[in-house]
């Protein structure tokens, strides 16, 4: 393939469908994901102390978060490419995989942060560090921190 055939290689009359796809990514996914992310950050803020970064959670916990905001970015760039791309096979298939996947992120990536948030309080009211994701298993209610 040369350089030349990259020029060619726009969605066209795929934008019908791919930029309402885009909005509703924005509306659905990502304004649910930011403000949580930031929601926690700021949580994270006010119980911080220095040891939680020799926690494995706490890696955990920001590659989630981070996931949970880049990826559907990431996905719908993905989508794009293999709209326009003839020589893969079954490729709207891929592409309906992809967006399938991208809706339901936010509940996966909602239960590994929740799981995973070092900073946690537990029944007496005493800050802990959790040291290994999901262990001890949190004691409130589902995304509550």
């Amino acid at each position: 393939m040369n350089t030349q055939d990259y020029g060619d290689r726009r969605l066209g009359w795929h934008w019908l469908w791919f930029a309402p796809l885009c909005v509703a990514v924005l509306l659905f996914v990502e304004s649910h994901t930011i403000p949580h992310a930031f929601q926690l950050i700021k949580l994270a803020i006010r119980r911080w102390t220095w040891a939680v970064l020799l926690s494995p959670s706490y890696y955990f916990c920001l590659g989630s978060m981070m996931a949970s905001v880049f990826l559907p970015i990431q996905a719908m760039l993905v989508t794009a490419q293999l709209v326009v791309d003839d020589e893969i096979a079954n490729r709207r298939l891929y592409a309906a995989m992809i967006i399938v996947a991208v809706l339901l992120l936010p509940f996966v990536t909602d239960a590994l942060i929740w799981g995973s948030f070092p900073l946690i309080i537990d029944q007496h009211g005493l800050y802990r560090i959790r040291m290994i994701p999901f262990f001890p298993w949190p004691d409130g209610h589902y995304n509550e921190f």
